[in-house]
């Protein structure tokens, strides 16, 4: 796989909002960007630290999977994201290893992305999601 780096850390929480402000206050930093994400259902927002990112997410929708998250964990790291180039061949290199894909065609992710999620069973029970920009 062509990982060029970590894209963002993913924390779900309940109040974005107040989250936000939170992070601003304690971390000193700025979110720099919001956006609604509709094909996950959620509401993201993020902080740019060094060379990554930090991206806060929330429920914006009924039936979003970071709903069904924080009510059987809380707030708390949801997912690690990497940074790739050609996530087509990435999944499709991942198929072929017999890793069990949650997206087995990548989809529209926040701000202009491509992302596509491996199931946390094939892989130590982490989240991880695939990002390439255009």
């Amino acid at each position: 796989m062509n990982i060029v780096g970590v894209e963002h850390i993913g924390i779900a929480v309940g109040n974005l909002d107040e989250a936000v402000e939170r992070l601003e206050t304690v971390l000193g930093a700025k979110c720099t960007r919001r956006e609604k994400v509709e094909s996950s259902k959620v509401e993201v927002a993020v902080f740019e630290v060094g060379d990554t990112k930090i991206e806060l997410v929330t429920p914006a929708a009924e039936g979003s999977p970071v709903a069904k998250f924080l009510a059987e964990r809380g707030n708390g790291i949801h997912h690690i994201c990497l940074k790739v180039k050609d996530i087509k061949g990435c999944l499709e290199e991942l198929t072929r290893k017999g890793v069990d894909l949650i997206d087995k065609t990548p989809r529209q992710g926040a701000f202009g992305h491509s992302v596509a999620f491996l199931s946390p069973k094939s892989v130590s029970s982490i989240l991880f999601e695939l990002s390439e920009s255009k």
